[in-house]
């Protein structure tokens, strides 16, 4: 044998890195969790990338090249933790589903959620940036969602085919915001009520069963 070959090869040079490279899910969610115990704790106004940095124990240089706004680590942090608890399965029934939605939405609000939101919309009146990131990332998503039960509902005959989609969603949902942001009651029974006025006029009509001769 040479000893050409029984020399320890050289290794070959490491690929090139594409820019962008995944983030590390430990690090990634040790800095969502520590920027949603900090919107819960204190709100958006003393919210700073310094502040979760500090928390997570993650470098500032990291998050700043991850979330180059504060804006955009608050919304993803409460995303993160807000998100689940609203997602409702589909059932079979888009009034049932819709019932669904808005129930845990009000239930939400009426906690920690509910204070970081107005929170939010406080920060966004003089903040046009934190008003747009929770429209982008909260709002309209939330929508989406709401369009789409009832587009089902719609297409399975169970819903009016003349529906205005966003006249029904902000039938539904506007209400709960204006509740929230006057500490008004947002109880299981009152939401019901509501939910239950707004799709009444929204079920397709039954048919009329023939009169027994």
């Amino acid at each position: 044998m040479s000893a050409v070959s029984s020399a320890v090869r050289p290794r070959p040079a490491p690929a090139h890195r594409m820019p962008g490279r995944p983030r590390c899910d430990v690090t990634h969610k040790a800095v969502l969790d520590a920027a949603y115990a900090l919107l819960a704790e204190d709100g958006i106004g003393r919210f700073t990338i310094e502040r979760v940095a500090t928390r997570s124990g993650v470098a500032r240089s990291t998050i700043y090249r991850w979330w180059p706004t504060k804006g955009a680590l608050a919304m993803e942090g409460f995303l993160a933790a807000v998100a689940p608890e609203i997602a409702v399965p589909a059932s079979g029934s888009a009034a049932g589903d819709l019932r669904e939605q808005v129930k845990r939405f009000a239930r939400l609000l009426r906690g920690t959620v509910g204070r970081i939101i107005r929170g939010i919309i406080a920060e966004g009146q003089s903040d046009p940036e934190t008003i747009a990131t929770f429209v982008d990332g909260f709002v309209t998503p939330r929508r989406a969602e709401g369009g789409a039960i009832l587009r089902r509902g719609i297409e399975s005959g169970e819903l009016r085919t003349d529906l205005e989609v966003d006249l029904v969603l902000a039938g539904l949902y506007a209400p709960l915001y204006v509740w929230m942001l006057l500490n008004e009651s947002l109880d299981d029974e009152k939401v019901e009520r509501l939910t239950q006025s707004v799709l009444a006029g929204c079920m397709a009509a039954q048919p009329v069963a023939d009169p027994v001769g």
